[in-house]
């Protein structure tokens, strides 16, 4: 019950393939994260500073509606970056769920090919126990695949709730996202 030096060799590829997809996504949702949080550090040193100029050039009026000004301001800025932020990690944990189940692909076509050896040196009666093995590896699989569906789908649905709760917390109601299939929404 030896694999083949290409099954071998196909198995190490889809692992090492699997493994280096999951480490770019997870690198790019770095990389996207730093520049979300970069981008909302500047903003804030810049409306801080801007405000600041305001009481540097004797503008006192503006000391009364200051920290309802300053908390609708910051409000809607943390807003819009949370909303982000849950963006880049819900597209990071279907990618996640995506691997995973990639993963399991591989390890189960190892498994199918254990199977199809020994059945192939069997008798009769030991075919028919693979046999049964194997459908129940097939039907695992495919619920395996129903149940990563199912928590994509979820993952959707909390960054749609996200966006909407976003939406409705910031002034401007306008902004545009795409939505799954890539279409642009504005609301």
């Amino acid at each position: 019950m030896f694999f083949s030096p290409e099954q071998v060799a196909q198995t190490r590829e889809r692992t090492l393939n699997n493994l280096l997809g999951l480490s770019a996504t997870c690198i790019s949702a770095s990389q996207r994260l730093s520049d979300l949080f970069s981008a909302a550090s500047r903003d804030a040193l810049h409306l801080g500073s801007k405000q600041f100029a305001q009481f540097g050039h004797g503008q006192l009026d503006s000391l009364t509606g200051f920290p309802a000004i300053l908390w609708l301001e910051n409000s809607v800025r943390t807003t819009k970056l949370l909303d982000s932020a849950y963006e880049i990690l819900g597209e990071t944990h279907k990618s996640l769920i995506q691997s995973a189940e990639a993963q399991v692909r591989a390890f189960d076509e190892i498994v199918f090919a254990t199977i199809h050896r020994a059945a192939r040196n069997s008798p009769w009666e030991g075919e028919i126990a693979l046999a049964a093995m194997r459908t129940t590896l097939e039907t695992a699989e495919q619920t395996l695949h129903g149940m990563s569906a199912a928590a994509i789908e979820t993952v959707d649905l909390a960054e749609n709730q996200v966006h909407q709760i976003s939406e409705n917390l910031t002034e401007d109601g306008t902004t545009t996202r795409p939505n799954r299939r890539g279409r642009t929404t504005s609301k």
